[in-house]
């Protein structure tokens, strides 16, 4: 069979944005899209091990390995290191993620007994043209995008309840899905759900000083429905989303925390952190 490269790479690139978007909703973790991007293209690179011959042990054992060590790589360059149990966590769920996806397309190449699959060392080239494959990425985006509307128009009346407990102190007040909240943590990059609550302020004192200088807390600037400012940031505490079906999602994420200045509290929540 003819391998065309840019065919190879341009598919195998798609495939690693499917296992990367999968693992991402997993764990949690909202990855930048130039991290994506360039986690993707890191993938589809790697199916140029489709080209040596591994006809002696010696070259199947280094092509194994070489595929092995390319997805902590991808998880890293993906997610970012927060800590080694996040690191290994990203990767595992990643390797799950890859291991689904090939069985599927196993399945698939099995049971319709097709010649445009070819696998070898690893790696999957779909025997399409160029304009077969653009018309199946813009078709992919039109159901996505269709998909995600749908979803959007659905969960609009969705309502939601935000807990959170540090130690002996726990608080539950109600939360709103924001797509427009995309403020991400720049230390432990993770995103971060915006409480404005005034029990919560003056809990940690966050009208003194002295609150930001024992580490806690750090200052960044945000912007939501509800207004944009500079929010008092912190990794410490454990946060939970109910919905109105009374299922709890705990959400690996920082808090931010900032007055309500009298108006009902309320937490604000990038709802993609919950699929």
């Amino acid at each position: 069979m003819k391998i065309y490269i840019d065919v190879l790479i341009i598919t195998n690139t798609i495939a690693e944005l499917i296992c990367l978007e999968s693992a991402s909703r997993i764990i949690h973790t909202a990855a930048k899209n130039r991290r994506l991007f360039s986690a993707s293209f890191l993938g589809g690179l790697t199916s140029l091990l489709v080209i040596p011959s591994a006809n002696t042990y010696s070259v199947a054992l280094m092509l194994t390995l070489l595929k092995l060590f390319s997805i902590p790589l991808i998880a890293l360059t993906a997610f970012g290191f927060k800590s080694i149990k996040h690191f290994v966590k990203c990767t595992l769920v990643l390797m799950l993620t890859k291991v689904v996806f090939t069985g599927i397309t196993l399945i698939a190449w099995e049971l319709s007994d097709t010649k445009r699959i070819y696998v070898r060392n690893y790696t999957f080239y779909f025997d399409i043209s160029l304009l077969k494959l653009t018309i199946v990425i813009i078709a992919t985006y039109i159901l996505l995008t269709t998909f995600d509307v749908i979803k959007k128009i659905c969960e609009k009346d969705k309502t939601y309840r935000a807990v959170y407990r540090c130690g002996n102190y726990s608080l539950c007040i109600p939360a709103v899905a924001d797509t427009g909240n995309k403020l991400t943590d720049r230390f432990t990059n993770t995103p971060v759900v915006i409480f404005y609550c005034d029990d919560l302020y003056f809990h940690y004192g966050l009208d003194s000083p002295e609150s930001f200088t024992v580490g806690k807390f750090r200052l960044m600037p945000f912007e939501t429905i509800n207004g944009k400012g500079l929010i008092a940031v912190t990794s410490n505490g454990e946060i939970e989303i109910a919905d109105d079906k009374h299922r709890f999602t705990q959400l690996r994420c920082c808090v931010g925390v900032t007055r309500s200045n009298g108006s009902d509290p309320r937490a604000i929540f990038d709802p993609k952190i919950i699929c």
